[in-house]
């Protein structure tokens, strides 16, 4: 997969820093292309690949600044999908993000999320008075404060100061309780593959996938899947114990990434964990 990104690396490329996931402020990062590329060079991140949700409007901004910067670019996203009532992130990576499947996906992705957003504020106007559908649709997000248009909309509001107080807001029979219409991950996957990609499961570890990781594994393995983020700070040691031997039975891709969005989520910081080109099968 990398060959073509880091052709003439250096004498050894195995203990080159690797983080194949991390968001701009074109999603809910805090950091525009040109401060990201700078907080991967100085953390000494020598390949990384910008996977944004649902969108790669950064992508080709990024892959100039790059360049300039000597560092070796992938060209990724991260898309929502739906298996067996649970949502699931695929991340894409060596995408052409000009593929025309795949921009349709995209653009349907990002209507589905704003009408899930605007029902979630149509839930609570009724709830809150400083809440309304007009106020809302007259309000401006500063992206370069992460996160998403709803959730900046209630801190400014005073509803809660963060994404979980956020979440906290709307109890199981809420507009937040079900996912707003994502496509399948079969469906995912293919548009993915053909768009030149490889499609790799993000995060198996994570919380709001179905806790039984290792039944998801083999469903993603029958829809296709070509890899799974086995390094990932929501991933404990016997879920990247088990995901590594799982792709390295099955002749999949072994990635990992830091999931940094920036000073959004202050845990998720670039590099961490720390991967090297040779934890990785790529």
């Amino acid at each position: 997969m990398l060959e073509k990104y880091y052709q003439g690396l250096m004498d050894d490329p195995r203990d080159v820093r690797v983080d194949l996931h991390m968001h701009s402020n074109a999603s809910d990062g805090t950091w525009s292309p040109e401060e990201l590329v700078r907080h991967v060079k100085e953390a000494g991140i020598r390949i990384f690949a910008l996977t944004d949700h649902n969108t790669v409007a950064y992508v080709s901004r990024t892959a100039a600044l790059a360049k300039t910067q000597g560092l070796f670019f992938i060209p990724g996203v991260e898309i929502d999908s739906i298996h067996a009532g649970y949502t699931y992130h695929i991340l894409g990576l060596g995408i052409d993000v000009e593929n025309s499947s795949l921009q349709l996906l995209l653009k349907d992705q990002e209507e589905k999320m704003a009408m899930r957003d605007k029902k979630a504020i149509a839930y609570l106007t009724s709830r809150y008075p400083q809440v309304s559908a007009e106020d809302y649709d007259r309000y401006e997000d500063d992206r370069r404060r992460g996160g998403w248009k709803s959730l900046n909309y209630c801190i400014d509001k005073g509803l809660c100061t963060d994404y979980k107080e956020f979440f906290a807001l709307f109890p199981e029979d809420s507009p937040l309780s079900e996912p707003p219409g994502f496509h399948p991950a079969d469906e995912v996957i293919a548009i993915i593959k053909k768009a030149g990609g490889y499609a790799v499961l993000a995060h198996p570890g994570t919380g709001f996938y179905n806790p039984d990781y290792r039944a998801v594994l083999h469903d993603m393995l029958k829809m296709g899947i070509q890899g799974v983020e086995c390094y990932h700070i929501e991933n404990s040691e016997e879920v990247t114990r088990y995901t590594r031997a799982f792709c390295m039975e099955h002749g999949l891709l072994i990635t990992g990434g830091s999931d940094c969005h920036g000073s959004f989520v202050a845990k998720r910081r670039l590099g961490n964990p720390d991967v090297r080109l040779s934890d990785l099968v790529l």
